[in-house]
């Protein structure tokens, strides 16, 4: 066997074989020491370049460590040397799927399934590659194998859940989220989905006994804290919490597009049309900021107006898909009112598509966006319509919505001059449209 390099008496060490060096680099990467695990890795490749485990490992690293391209080459280099290794062409699969590569991620995961069929995470990693495909016959046929050959794969069950409850077959995820609720009793995730299944379902006690039981468990929790407010009505927040946001939009930052682009998302679109009735034609003369850009969906429709585009958010990982786009020339991972507030005079137009929905109380953040805007300038926004007596609600599903006349009165608060009140659906949502509010408010000269 071969010895790895930089590791013989020179240095003081004792030698030891590439695969010796490999056990020392995967214990140390996977107790978070990486660092270590990196320059172990880097003998090895040095040594024996074409190494697959070592290949694959020191991928995985580099994905680890956000140099997710470079990832995607050492796997490739591992795999050629080694081409019928399952577990490397579903790793493969995970970083090009986290990557939005979602068609050469399916591709690697249907190789893995092809070379071991009983694979059961290649199984249901496939399945949600083929969701966000929209193959949604296969993707549901792909967990279903999962679950039959490990009938213990919690995460093929839950898996199946999400995509039933999708396709409006509510009770039949119910009883996938149970299923996965016995194999794994305090998955925070599993705990979430069935909660939400339930809460879909009209059946709230349920849900509240779930997410109750969960905040004993886990006292800190910002994810059942915020929804066991939303489904008992009790201990309602003014707004959510930060953490809740953050944790929610870095979990699906990877896929958020593609899902959204299925549930026939508008706000982008509707908010792009409020500012062409308020703004004129584009000149690329204004200082904007898009409040909770997210993934920057806005950002390519806001451009031609833009002399500077700038975006805020509180997931960093959407923040990554916004700076993938090249539009913004700047991005800060901040909480929209308290960087709203550091801007005074500062823009011309403020765009927050999709956002504010996470406030409950307006009268801080709308204060906020107007003091940051220049005279004349233009507040553009949507929020989810409240039919209901009260101003605003907290719904079970975790979104406030706003009654319109709520929504008026705050604004002229802040200093704000309506401008305009549009009533349009914002997207479907368990096959229902999800009424909307797009709002347009101009702060006088």
């Amino acid at each position: 066997m071969q010895q790895a390099a930089g590791t013989g008496a020179q240095d003081g060490e004792q030698a030891v074989t590439i695969e010796e060096a490999l056990d020392i680099a995967v214990r140390a990467h996977r107790s978070g020491d990486l660092r270590t695990a990196e320059a172990v890795y880097g003998r090895i490749l040095a040594a024996a370049p074409d190494y697959p485990p070592a290949l694959h490992f020191y991928g995985l690293l580099h994905h680890h460590t956000g140099r997710s391209d470079t990832a995607v080459e050492l796997i490739r280099r591992a795999i050629v040397q080694q081409p019928d290794d399952a577990g490397m062409h579903n790793n493969l699969g995970n970083v090009l799927n986290e990557q939005n590569r979602h068609g050469e991620a399916e591709k690697a995961y249907a190789e893995a399934v092809r070379i071991q069929p009983d694979h059961a995470d290649a199984l249901s990693n496939r399945g949600v590659a083929l969701r966000t495909l929209g193959r949604l016959d296969e993707a549901e046929a792909c967990y279903r194998r999962a679950i039959a050959v490990d009938a213990g794969h919690r995460e093929a069950y839950d898996n199946l859940g999400r995509l039933l409850t999708g396709r409006g077959r509510v009770q039949e995820a119910i009883g996938c989220h149970v299923r996965a609720m016995e194999l794994q009793p305090r998955n925070a995730d599993t705990r979430r989905l069935l909660a939400a299944a339930y809460a879909a379902t009209g059946e709230l006690a349920k849900a509240k006994d779930i997410l109750e039981a969960w905040l004993a468990d886990e006292p800190g929790s910002a994810t059942a804290r915020h929804l066991l407010a939303a489904v008992s009505g009790e201990n309602v927040p003014g707004r959510a919490d930060d953490v809740y946001v953050e944790t929610m939009f870095d979990g699906f930052a990877a896929s958020f597009d593609t899902k959204l682009a299925k549930l026939g998302y508008r706000a982008p679109a509707l908010v792009s049309e409020a500012v062409a009735r308020a703004c004129g034609e584009p000149a690329g003369n204004l200082s904007i900021l898009d409040a909770g850009c997210g993934t920057g969906l806005c950002g390519p429709l806001l451009k031609p107006y833009a002399s500077r585009l700038e975006g805020v958010d509180l997931s960093s990982k959407m923040l990554d898909g916004a700076r993938a786009r090249e539009i913004y020339d700047e991005l800060a991972h901040e909480e929209l009112t308290a960087f709203l507030l550091r801007q005074p005079g500062r823009y011309d137009l403020v765009v927050s598509a999709d956002t504010l929905c996470y406030f409950g109380a307006l009268e801080t953040v709308l204060a906020a966006a107007a003091q940051a805007l220049r005279p004349g300038g233009v507040l553009a926004f949507t929020l989810e319509e409240e039919m209901a007596a009260g101003e605003v609600r907290l719904n079970p599903h975790g979104r406030y919505s706003h009654r319109e006349d709520y929504v008026r009165a705050v604004l002229v608060q802040s200093g704000l001059a309506v401008a305009g009140i549009e009533h349009e659906e914002l997207r479907q949502e368990r096959g229902l449209p999800v009424a909307g509010l797009v709002v347009t408010a101009r702060k006088p000269i």
